[in-house]
């Protein structure tokens, strides 16, 4: 038998490529024993399924304009018709952050929104593919399938836990696409050497932080964890890649700390007691890092010295948590020679790329989700117009 179209992958971008597709008969191999597994773990179980506020800017890759086209053409009003319709309830919250009520509900209303079109093939890990002149024959499960259209929607590098390999990088390459180098992303740092010992009392520290490397700054919530650091504002910087480079950060972004000791000399009598009342207590002990003495005795350099601590902490990122912890891959498949229009390849004819195995990836808040609909949506649509 020869399908009309095969989809690599039953996540997030696969699924809803297989929902959106009308009466290709089509065939979903995944290789998991369940579909869905890394949708089922986003936002925590709650799922950020879309943002309100979607731009290109959002989204990091060698050419990050390629997203435009597919985001202006994705539909939200359909899909949230689609998820209503399968009683996936949602809300907007004031950030203009969409959450749903669970992941599992998304799950569910992208499976019952499948046609009897639409096969799946779970437990099936897929090897590889050639092409035999406008037949592509697909490797996996230890069968042999056979397609017209051949979509990939494998994902990348992180949660090998949840089935991720290099295998979307792989297939792109045998049909002569560039890889361009990935690296994990939206995760945290990981303190070595004396900063992991100057910070091994800080663990469960939160605050309001501006975190800059090189010419990407982003303000917002920081957490000192058990081995180094993590939340948002540093998971947006490190979509940039931030390994081997330094990071900057500013402890107190509302405060001139300078200023703040200069004119509080005459208050407390030593130096933590003052740093206390602008960075949590503990945060202040590992950042003074043994230096302590009356505020009424510091020399001008050890005020200097100290709010540079506070303002402009630096240091050379050598440790990410990696690929386990991230949330997403960042790199991947080149858009240089996909269609911008119907992720199809310019290189091989009704082969496509969808979600996160392409350079393009979001910023926390939805983004990436948002680029799996619509780059899914995207190839679709192609595949529904040939």
């Amino acid at each position: 038998m020869i399908f009309d179209c095969i989809i690599l992958g039953a996540g997030a971008s696969g699924l809803m490529c297989a929902a959106k597709i009308k009466n290709a008969k089509t065939l979903i191999i995944e290789g998991n024993q369940k579909p869905g597994l890394k949708l089922l773990a986003s936002g925590g179980g709650l799922c950020n399924f879309y943002n309100a506020d979607l731009s290109f800017k959002n989204y990091y890759g060698q050419n990050p304009h390629f997203c435009i086209s597919a985001l202006k053409s994705f539909d939200f009003e359909d899909f949230k018709k689609l998820l209503a319709e399968n009683k996936a309830d949602f809300t907007l919250r004031e950030d203009g952050k969409f959450f749903a009520r669970s992941s599992r509900s998304v799950l569910d209303a992208l499976l019952n929104s499948l046609g009897q079109n639409i096969d799946i093939r779970l437990g099936c890990k897929f090897k590889k593919a050639l092409k035999n002149g406008d037949i592509f024959e697909v490797y996996a499960g230890g069968e042999v399938f056979k397609c017209k259209n051949l979509v990939c929607s494998l994902g990348a590098l992180s949660h090998k836990n949840m089935g991720a390999s290099s295998a979307a990088f792989d297939l792109a390459e045998s049909f002569g696409h560039e890889i361009v180098p990935p690296y994990p992303a939206l995760c945290g740092v990981v303190f070595t050497g004396d900063l992991k010992k100057r910070f091994a009392d800080t663990a469960g520290i939160s605050l309001k932080a501006e975190l800059t490397c090189g010419k990407n700054k982003f303000l917002g919530g920081l957490l000192f964890t058990h081995d180094g650091i993590s939340g948002p504002a540093l998971f947006n910087l490190s979509l940039y890649g931030i390994k081997n480079k330094t990071l900057e950060i500013n402890f107190c972004p509302q405060i001139k700390a300078e200023d703040f000791i200069k004119q509080n000399k005459n208050g407390p009598k030593h130096l933590l007691s003052l740093i206390e009342r602008l960075i949590p207590p503990r945060l202040a002990k590992a950042i003074l890092n043994g230096f302590d003495k009356k505020t009424a005795d510091l020399t001008k350099e050890e005020i200097s010295q100290t709010a540079k601590q506070i303002n402009d902490f630096s240091f050379t990122v050598e440790k990410l948590t990696g690929y386990e912890k991230a949330e997403i891959t960042a790199g991947g498949i080149s858009t240089k020679e996909i269609s911008s229009k119907t992720m199809m390849s310019q290189k091989t004819k009704s082969l496509y790329f969808t979600g996160e195995c392409l350079d393009i990836s979001g910023q926390l808040g939805g983004y990436n989700l948002a680029w799996a609909w619509a780059s899914a949506c995207a190839a679709a649509k192609a595949i529904n117009e040939n």
